[in-house]
């Protein structure tokens, strides 16, 4: 089979899984359109806004946390350049295959002195920090609401994956952190998937363990902002705890679905799933749409505003 003849089949196959996930949430809301409609919503502006603000402080933390990295790499870059390279690569993540990301960051690297090699070590290093500590966030938030994780005990294999995913996040974690020759294998693998040379990493434990919890406080702050904007759009009474963790599981099951450009329609159905305990399916969709449009405007202002830094 030809590469050309293989990139035809993977686009239509994204296509297909995209298109077959909106009709199941489509579905959901037209079929139940009454419970959508008899839910109590609001618009309540300043909540919503407070929450795009809350995703910016988290956009900013995640940014930072990669200058240390870079750091850790022997160059420096200021706080500000830092959010301007993380959040308009960040763009890339909307354009189909998960590399494009990459390719912005070390075009706009390059700028600020940057190889591509050292970008796209930064890069592959912020995957191994980022993703575990997200999904271990998530399952200790989601973990914090009364009852456990009682609230799911009807969605099927749900408790196996908790234990699963938690077990192999958590001994990721303790990996990358205090076993750097783990961490420069892991990296040298994705190096070898790109057909590059294998580097010798020189970070130290204590910037390591730096590294990953800014990350995980970056997610938790993130999750933080997923609530304030539920609180902006329903007058529901909403538990921070399990809406955080939902919103980040979600969101990294998203970014993991390598057919979904942005994590479109992933998302939307992990967080319908999330949800559906608290607030019922139908309404849990709405949410989940309602919540991609309010991060396309928190992502849109964070480009903005990376725009106008020189």
């Amino acid at each position: 089979m030809s590469p050309a003849l293989k990139k035809v089949l993977w686009r239509g196959l994204q296509i297909i899984l995209t298109i077959l996930i909106f009709y199941f949430l489509g579905g959901q809301l037209i079929n139940n359109w009454s419970m959508v409609k008899a839910h109590e919503w609001q618009i309540n502006y300043f909540y919503i806004s407070l929450g795009v603000i809350a995703v910016l402080v988290a956009f900013f933390v995640f940014s930072s946390v990669w200058k240390l990295i870079i750091r850790s790499l022997n160059k420096d870059v200021g706080y500000v350049k830092s959010f301007k390279i993380a959040y308009l690569s960040n763009l890339g993540r909307y354009i189909p295959g998960k590399i494009w990301q990459m390719f912005g960051m070390i075009y706009l690297a390059k700028k600020e002195g940057i190889t591509e090699e050292e970008s796209i070590t930064s890069f592959g290093l912020s995957q191994l920090f980022s993703i575990p500590s997200g999904l271990l966030a998530g399952l200790i938030l989601l973990g914090l609401q009364p009852g456990g994780f009682a609230k799911y005990a009807d969605v099927p294999f749900f408790n196996i994956g908790v234990v699963t995913v938690g077990i192999a996040m958590l001994a990721l974690s303790l990996a990358v952190v205090f076993l750097p020759r783990i961490t420069e294998k892991l990296l040298n693998g994705f190096y070898r998937m790109l057909r590059r040379r294998p580097v010798t990493l020189t970070l130290n434990k204590s910037l390591a363990g730096a590294i990953y919890g800014g990350y995980f406080l970056a997610w938790c702050l993130y999750g933080f902002a997923f609530w304030v904007f539920l609180k902006g759009i329903t007058t529901e009474s909403v538990l921070i705890f399990p809406m955080a963790g939902a919103f980040i599981i979600a969101y990294q099951i998203g970014y993991l679905a390598l057919f979904a450009p942005g994590g479109v329609g992933p998302r939307e159905a992990m967080m319908t799933i999330m949800l559906a305990p608290y607030f019922g399916t139908a309404v849990a969709t709405a949410i989940a749409l309602a919540s991609r449009l309010w991060l396309i405007g928190a992502e849109a202002a964070s480009a903005l505003i990376s725009l106008k830094i020189k």
